[in-house]
């Protein structure tokens, strides 16, 4: 499965309100025919849609969680844990991923966006959410996704086996290699994350995926440590382990040893508000660590699975420098 993440068309993080959309996945078209051929036709096309909802409808973002181009790649909307704009009910919208295939009219989905379809469904079963599969129409009167699409919705062409590991294709994104910022996170790879399993007593493959979580959840919780299922700084001190610290063309910001909350006033703090303002959030660069600072942080802490107290520790500050853009 190719995952191409926000960052990869040039946007920040998505200004769409949180949800947890955990019931499925809804199936979306276009509407009129798109006569899209190629990856490259399919990027302008992406970034047409979100400019015409956020300009044009005055939305938060792109309506859609993602979406699949012509050659099966996974293109990156509202991301995961947003609250959509796409199935026209509110419960719709808050419990359903949403995911548009770029064809419309009578056009045939190519048998890789099907397969895109498939691997996405598979992705997002990872995370929890429900394998159930619909069509726009099942939610509000309209003909959306389209004759060919809703069959397929019908039928189970979508249901069937995917590959739901996310690879970037060569951009950045969700799935990478560990980068020596010292914090190791759900669907990170690569030899500095063995160690770890070998004391945790799981598979000592290098991929931190979900047993890998699991084991360090039940050793946090054990231990009386905080229970989000990422070995950071805290957790592998207790296992007796040292992270590798940043590499110095890595970009990642040494943790400053300063917690910020509370109107804390310190040059960290205008560090960290240019970060999250780079990665898309609506925050001031004001070195004043104040409730809008914290109110932001508390979102960014819950969409990155951290512990949700509003409050810049390590494991937060390594998250706004290393944690996908989505």
């Amino acid at each position: 499965m190719i995952l191409r993440p926000r960052s990869y068309f040039g946007w920040g993080a998505s200004g769409a309100d949180y949800a947890n959309p955990d019931s499925g996945l809804v199936i979306h078209y276009n509407g009129a025919a798109t006569g899209l051929k190629t990856q490259a036709d399919c990027v302008r096309y992406w970034k047409g849609v979100r400019s015409s909802h956020v300009n044009g409808n005055g939305w938060a973002d792109l309506g859609y969680s993602f979406g699949v181009a012509v050659n099966g790649e996974v293109f990156t909307g509202r991301g995961l844990n947003k609250y959509q704009a796409a199935q026209g009910t509110t419960s719709g919208n808050s419990n359903w991923y949403s995911v548009s295939l770029m064809i419309g009219g009578n056009e045939q989905p190519t048998p890789a966006q099907i397969q895109g379809v498939r691997d996405l469904r598979a992705y997002l079963m990872a995370r929890g959410v429900s394998g159930a599969i619909r069509g726009h129409r099942d939610f509000v009167s309209t003909s959306c996704p389209g004759t060919p699409l809703y069959r397929m919705v019908q039928d189970g062409t979508f249901g069937k086996k995917g590959n739901g590991t996310p690879n970037t294709g060569g951009g950045s994104g969700e799935y990478r290699p560990e980068n020596g910022d010292g914090l190791f996170q759900l669907y990170e790879y690569g030899d500095a994350i063995k160690p770890l399993q070998a004391k945790l007593g799981v598979t000592a493959d290098g991929y931190y995926g979900p047993g890998t979580e699991a084991a360090v959840r039940a050793y946090q919780k054990a231990n009386g440590l905080d229970v989000d299922g990422i070995a950071g700084p805290a957790t592998l001190a207790h296992l007796g382990l040292t992270a590798p610290a940043a590499k110095p063309d890595s970009g990642v910001r040494a943790w400053p040893g300063v917690y910020l909350k509370d109107y804390t006033a310190h040059s960290s703090v205008r560090t960290y508000q240019q970060r999250m303002r780079d990665r898309g959030w609506s925050i001031g660069v004001d070195g004043q660590y104040g409730p809008a600072s914290a109110r932001v942080t508390r979102q960014f802490q819950q969409e990155k699975r951290l512990g949700v107290d509003g409050i810049v520790g390590p494991d937060t500050w390594a998250a706004a420098w290393t944690a996908p853009v989505t």
